[in-house]
């Protein structure tokens, strides 16, 4: 049990079943809590992005205030089982039509079935979120916050050509052909393995410029969004360190295919009053995070996307 001046908060781990597979859970919550959030996380990471082994993160920041928070490790990593390996069948349409559904059965179980839930996503997370919400408008989904989340890339860069276009397209291919799976751990590239699958259809996503077509289904997810008509308030978030990987020029541009009136843009930087030039990561995990921009998530997931953060 953890204890601050406003909430006291436990945390447990849970296993949800998706057919075969088992995703890991990470949560942590206190009885007084009345609305919950599913936190995505990205490519190439687990859950652990959002919460430390000594329980210090967003996650746990979020539970302290009062709300019932759940971390998932999707389909074969961090601790979801099995791991991923030359065996693994899973596309990102099963993060997408199958995971993301299984999570928010799970969580609606513990509460009564119309809990409002928020979203909180980080990096890829947010697209397969976005991706979830075009296919299925009716989601009671009260605000999301997405950390650096972009669709497509389109800034260009010697680091974004060699780091992009050479690691993690030419390279990473020739791995992945290898091994069956994209090998991130022994690349060295990442914290955590994906599927042949996965990483197959992010590739194609992330080249697709002026489309955004899925690849098992051919769901055509921008026609979606322009006929969409439920989509939660928004908040889209993203560090001035960020050279490609969530850039503020690929970040307003997935806001832009998602075009919703409510959405909010914040650009986490010294000159705009924070504490740091943000990057990718610590995004999440730096220490001046806690009292810089996590509050701002706070009020934006408190008031259901009508709070009015600075910019």
């Amino acid at each position: 049990m953890h204890s601050t001046a406003d909430y006291q908060f436990i945390s447990e781990n849970l296993f949800v079943p998706v057919k075969d597979d088992q995703l890991f859970v990470k949560r942590y919550t206190q009885t007084t809590a009345k609305e919950a959030i599913l936190m995505i996380h990205g490519s190439m990471e687990s859950g652990r992005i959002f919460y430390s082994l000594k329980d210090k993160g967003l996650a746990p920041f979020l539970a302290e205030k009062g709300f019932d928070v759940f971390v998932p490790d999707f389909r074969g990593r961090g601790k979801s089982t099995p791991a991923v390996s030359k065996h693994s069948k899973n596309k990102q349409i099963h993060a997408i039509e199958e995971e993301i559904p299984a999570l928010l059965h799970e969580i609606r179980s513990h509460h009564r079935w119309d809990v409002p839930i928020h979203v909180v996503a980080h990096s890829w997370g947010g697209v397969w979120m976005l991706a979830h919400i075009a296919r299925h408008q009716q989601l009671n989904i009260a605000s999301m916050c997405l950390l650096a989340s972009k669709r497509s890339i389109v800034v260009d860069s010697f680091k974004k050509r060699f780091e992009v276009d050479f690691v993690w397209s030419v390279v990473a291919q020739m791995m992945t052909k290898f091994y069956g799976y994209f090998p991130v751990k022994k690349m060295r590239i990442g914290q955590e393995n994906e599927s042949k699958g996965v990483y197959e259809d992010c590739k194609k996503w992330v080249y697709a410029t002026d489309e955004w077509i899925d690849p098992s289904d051919q769901f055509d997810y921008l026609t979606a969004f322009k006929k969409a008509k439920n989509i939660p308030p928004t908040l889209y978030m993203t560090g001035k360190k960020e050279y490609y990987l969530g850039h503020e020029k690929d970040v307003r541009r997935l806001m832009k295919e998602v075009n919703n009136p409510e959405d909010k843009f914040i650009l986490l930087s010294k000159e705009k009053g924070y504490a740091l030039d943000y990057d990718h990561i610590n995004i999440c995990t730096a220490k001046e995070a806690v009292t810089d921009h996590f509050p701002i998530i706070l009020e934006w997931l408190k008031n259901r996307g009508k709070a009015k953060p600075k910019t």
